[in-house]
């Protein structure tokens, strides 16, 4: 490997189970092996490429700023997104929207989710009561909360206080109405975990040609495992499968390109074949389901 193919070797310690990778990775021949943001699941996998020899592009000044700028864009500690501040009025929350409440109290850690009911500008903003395993939180008036929300591809944070929890005709709260949010882009690499049954066909119209289950999914594409060999590298497929969330069911079917090809356990210790797939143009409405299913996962985890 010669230096002016800007390649440099990755130690295991670059890359964190669990997490997006930073950056693409590359074999000895220079194939791209992993795209930047899939996730490494497992020790065995991340052994496995070590031993096959992993490179990643070399950071270049301008690539180095770019990071840096990436990083800033990051949660700071204490869960306060920083990013561009934006209205109100532009997040353009609708009834049914997710929520997520966090108290601004030392000690206290707790995140409860709630939805939008309605916006009374620019008086309050009207939430469900938060309730854990059925059953209704006490919350105080006046207490400050930091809230969470997912608008377009943003995901925006603000504070706000309970001005009125009632209960009658049922328990809901009234939230100070925010001057401004604070709002921060999500990639659409951004995935969510999965367990989704999928069929495979060769073609459009094909018969199914193989089987397999989606262990994530975004809207640009998905990792999936087969016990199967579905395909080679850059082969397109044709992928039918359903999305649920909630009481919402979505069918799609779309074209995928098979970008990446390895082997790994699954969680059963079942060694299996794993694809990073690239989807096709979806509908607007099969955007949407998956997009509500990453905000959810996000929701959850957000710091």
């Amino acid at each position: 490997m010669s230096e002016d193919q800007n390649l440099v070797p990755v130690r295991k310690a670059e890359i964190e189970m669990g997490k997006p990778l930073p950056f693409s990775v590359f074999d000895a021949d220079r194939n791209l092996l992993l795209n930047r943001g899939e996730l490494v699941t497992t020790d065995h996998q991340i052994d496995v490429l070590i031993q096959k020899g992993l490179y990643r592009e070399q950071l270049r000044p301008d690539s180095a700023a770019g990071a840096a700028s990436r990083e800033a864009a990051k949660p700071a500690e204490g869960g306060k997104p920083q990013g561009e501040m934006l209205s109100f009025d532009a997040v353009k929350l609708m009834p049914g929207d997710a929520l997520q409440l966090q108290p601004l109290m030392e000690g206290q850690t707790e995140r409860y989710s709630v939805k939008v009911i309605g916006v009374m500008k620019p008086k309050s903003l009207l939430v469900t009561a938060p309730v854990v395993d059925g059953k209704l939180i006490f919350v105080r008036d006046g207490q400050t909360y930091l809230v969470r929300a997912f608008s377009g591809l943003n995901v925006c944070a603000f504070k706000a206080k309970i001005l009125k929890s009632q209960l009658q005709p049922f328990p809901y709260m009234h939230l100070s109405y925010p001057d401004s949010v604070q709002a921060m882009r999500i990639r659409k690499s951004m995935r969510a975990p999965a367990s989704i049954i999928v069929a495979v066909h060769e073609t459009e119209v094909g018969r199914q040609s193989g089987a397999g289950k989606i262990i994530d999914l975004s809207v640009g594409g998905a990792r999936m495992y087969s016990p199967m060999q579905i395909g080679i590298k850059d082969q397109t497929l044709w992928l039918s499968f359903k999305v649920m969330l909630g009481d919402m069911e979505e069918y799609v079917k779309t074209p995928a390109v098979i970008r990446t090809v390895g082997e790994e356990d699954d969680e059963q210790g079942k060694r299996m074949h794993v694809f990073g797939l690239q989807f096709g143009e979806l509908a607007q409405s099969q955007r949407l389901i998956i997009m509500n299913l990453v905000y959810q996962h996000l929701l959850k985890e957000s710091a």
